[in-house]
């Protein structure tokens, strides 16, 4: 049997005495299936899982006990519909907002990781450090050649800047492309690029953190559940231990405690912000409490 499913179908075959013991104890569990990123070796989405699980522990004693599961790894796009329709059992996904997702999902507006996806710093090849240091404006990065998936909305973004994009098939030959020189720079949320750096870095003898630059688009990650009675129970549920965890300063603590000496390292204070528009992001949807945001340089260091 596939070992991704089994964990599901045990909660499952628990049956109705399981079911009846709960109901009788007042509770009822809640079942959160969620899928990892693009690849089994892409760990950056871990935090994000963490917060969740954060978030339902808060909440405990007014909705009871709950079950959080891991599905296989699942494209973006393949995510957001897996939610809408139920597939596999997945009842969350984290995820950016924009327009068709919006019309067919329910997200909780709290952004899990406060904007840091936005943040981007580029893995180039070490060679090229020196076309990057030239950089003064955004108009400058138009001759050079991004790598990203065409369904990440970060494409859509990129092109609409005017950027040159090369789509890949898979988030690992995204680094294989840029190793062959099949585009200039992969760009990638600072709270990822120096994992994954040090984890290529060996097979990858040329790969940098390019050191000038801090492009930035506001991108804020929200958990999305169907759009139905058990999606907005699961959704009213997480909103209110994220709340909790905001007004308590919980959710800056373990933000603080998973990014902090990364950003350090990445010395983003010394860096070039370029700044690029979001056209994806509805501006009267988008949570104004400066609080929920994440903020490295101040707004007039901005390019």
């Amino acid at each position: 049997m596939n070992r991704w499913l089994l964990p599901i179908l045990l909660i499952f075959a628990s049956g109705p005495a399981g079911a009846a013991a709960e109901e009788a104890a007042g509770l009822q569990a809640m079942n959160y299936v969620y899928n990892r990123s693009e690849s089994p070796s892409d760990e950056a989405d871990h935090y994000l899982w963490n917060v969740l699980e954060a978030a339902l522990q808060r909440t405990r004693p007014d909705y009871g006990d709950y079950q959080l599961i891991s599905a296989p790894p699942m494209p973006t796009e393949r995510r957001a519909y897996a939610v809408a329709n139920g597939l596999e059992g997945v009842t969350v996904a984290i995820l950016d907002p924009n327009p068709e997702r919006e019309g067919h999902l329910l997200p909780v507006r709290i952004p899990v990781d406060r904007g840091l996806l936005g943040y981007r710093i580029l893995l180039i090849d070490a060679k090229d450090q020196p076309r990057f240091s030239a950089v003064a404006k955004a108009a400058d990065l138009k001759p050079f050649r991004f790598g990203l998936l065409p369904w990440w909305d970060d494409a859509a973004i990129m092109r609409g800047a005017g950027f040159q994009v090369v789509a890949g098939a898979s988030y690992d030959g995204l680094f294989q492309m840029l190793a062959a020189h099949r585009f200039d720079a992969f760009s990638r949320g600072v709270g990822e690029v120096l994992a994954e750096y040090e984890g290529r870095k060996p097979s990858m003898p040329g790969l940098a953190v390019e050191r000038h630059l801090l492009l930035h688009y506001r991108v804020p990650i929200y958990f999305w559940f169907r759009d139905d009675e058990e999606g907005r129970r699961r959704a009213e549920r997480v909103r209110a231990g994220l709340e909790q965890m905001v007004a308590d300063g919980a959710l800056k603590k373990m933000f603080d405690a998973e990014f902090g000496p990364s950003l350090a390292r990445l010395d983003l204070v010394h860096r070039l912000v370029i700044e690029l528009p979001n056209p994806l992001l509805d501006p009267a949807l988008f949570p104004a409490d400066p609080e929920l945001w994440y903020r490295p340089v101040p707004d007039a260091a901005a390019h």
